[in-house]
């Protein structure tokens, strides 16, 4: 079951990922729970599959069993919650981590040559302000 819930949950990630990246669609909970129900059945209905090729009576007693358990996933209100929490979870830390690496690329200050020539001139200038005369300056602004 626990392959069978990962597998579930990378599907309803990679759902996530390609209807905000490439679709632009908004999150839609109802429609992930829907994906949930529909792998979850897929799974079983995978396993009842198997059934007809198992030859051992321990083989078919483990493919029934896991059958019944991706139905009743399928059905499991709070279990399908958690598993859209999650993917949502993995989704955006995998877009967020996407997007620090094309800024980073981006913006790449050691390649601009004239960084290195400039980078002593503005060490200069940091070092020279005044932070106390400048905060003493900023008081009452606001």
């Amino acid at each position: 079951m626990l392959i069978a819930r990962n597998a579930v949950r990378m599907a309803v990630k990679n759902r996530i990922i390609v209807d905000a990246a490439r679709d632009h669609l908004d999150f839609d909970d109802g429609a992930l729970a829907g994906l949930v129900h529909v792998e979850f059945d897929q799974l079983a209905e995978q396993a009842e599959r198997l059934l007809k090729v198992s030859h051992t009576e321990r083989n078919r007693e483990v493919q029934v069993g896991l059958a019944e358990g991706l139905r009743q996933a399928s059905m499991d209100g709070e279990l399908i919650s958690t598993i859209i929490d999650e993917a949502r979870e993995l989704a955006w830390s995998e877009i967020g981590t996407a997007i620090v690496a094309k800024l980073r690329e981006a913006y790449s200050p050691m390649e601009d040559p004239k960084y290195q020539a400039q980078r002593a001139r503005r060490l200069r200038e940091f070092r020279s302000i005044n932070f106390a005369e400048l905060e003493a300056s900023s008081h009452g602004e606001y």
